[in-house]
């Protein structure tokens, strides 16, 4: 019992994280560092708090009140991308002048061509829904990151690149084109068996 306390111990407190405040779903530990690596270059060069908030429930409560209350514990420095399981919410929260440095509503956007967390954590997967999580906070983190140090014109060599962005929006755009012909074969198959009852 003892061997096996220590063991859960160490594991639990190798995910504690700076910048990530709670992980409610337990994330992989590589998704914690280069959470971490991002953000403590983005405060080491700019200042800028950026926190990341993994919640499984909010039970019942408004996710974006939840993270405005955790957000008055830090300076006016600060961000949270917050998240929530159960409730499938997503928001981000800021001080009025992190706000300015990034487009909020872009990062937030639902189509694939534009946001870059929703459309991720809108795809159906069969494997672990916790991999697809990582992926969607980590894209919109690391945009959001890259945002703010373009606007205050320091470069982030924990960026995660055009190359990787490339990259994404190819899976992304196979994706939704999969999704686009699999919905026109379903159209024109309700339409196509209609105009034989027609004829009968």
């Amino acid at each position: 019992y003892y061997q096996l306390f220590i063991i859960s111990l160490f594991l639990s407190t190798a995910l504690i994280s700076d910048f990530i405040l709670k992980d409610e779903l337990g994330l992989r530990k590589e998704f914690h560092d280069e959470v971490e690596k991002i953000a403590t270059e983005l405060f080491q060069k700019t200042s800028i708090e950026m926190f990341m908030l993994i919640l499984h429930t909010t039970n019942g409560e408004n996710i974006t009140k939840i993270a405005k209350e955790e957000l008055a514990k830090h300076s006016d420095q600060s961000l949270i991308l917050a998240f929530t399981e159960v409730e499938k919410k997503v928001d981000i929260v800021a001080t009025s002048s992190v706000l300015k440095l990034f487009d909020k509503e872009q990062v937030l956007s639902p189509f694939p061509w534009k946001g870059t967390i929703l459309p991720i954590l809108g795809e159906r997967i069969k494997k672990d829904p916790r991999e697809k999580y990582s992926v969607a906070l980590f894209n919109g983190f690391a945009d959001i990151a890259e945002q703010i140090a373009n606007s205050k014109k320091v470069v982030l060599e924990s960026a995660v690149g055009n190359a990787n962005k490339f990259v994404l929006n190819i899976v992304r755009a196979i994706f939704y084109f999969i999704i686009t012909l699999a919905l026109g074969y379903m159209v024109f198959k309700k339409f196509f068996k209609k105009g034989e009852n027609n004829e009968k």
